[in-house]
């Protein structure tokens, strides 16, 4: 094997067996949001995120946490893009990395406590 390839169980796969194109970036976003140490869910109504780090505002939300799907953008011409769970746009669903960002953004632990404390 050479150095500069990677092990074909390393390769990212063109596309994942059996889901949609939606379903497909959202588990492509959640694997990098794993990667940056969030919880992630892949659901049949979308992406659901996690930071246990960060305290959520009460019992039913301990931990903050956003429900990212993917569908298309009537304003920009019916292309993929990720929604929040307010139904704001985020990006467009290439952009993974951008999107990466703004959950990570989103989802910050700012006022210094941890989820163990307790709620807000």
């Amino acid at each position: 094997m050479s150095f500069d390839q990677p092990r074909e169980t390393d390769a990212e796969p063109a596309s994942f067996s059996g889901l949609s194109v939606a379903e497909a970036r959202l588990a492509a976003l959640g694997a990098h949001l794993r990667a940056h140490r969030l919880v992630v869910e892949l659901t049949s109504t979308g992406l659901k995120v996690r930071n246990l780090d960060a305290p959520g505002c009460c019992d039913e939300n301990p931990v903050l946490s956003d429900k990212i799907t993917c569908r298309p953008f009537d304003r920009d011409g019916g292309h993929l893009w990720f929604f929040d769970s307010s139904g704001h746009p985020i990006t467009e669903a290439e952009r993974i990395v951008d999107t990466v960002v703004w959950v990570k953004g989103r989802l910050a632990n700012r006022d210094g406590r941890s989820a163990a404390e307790g709620t807000l």
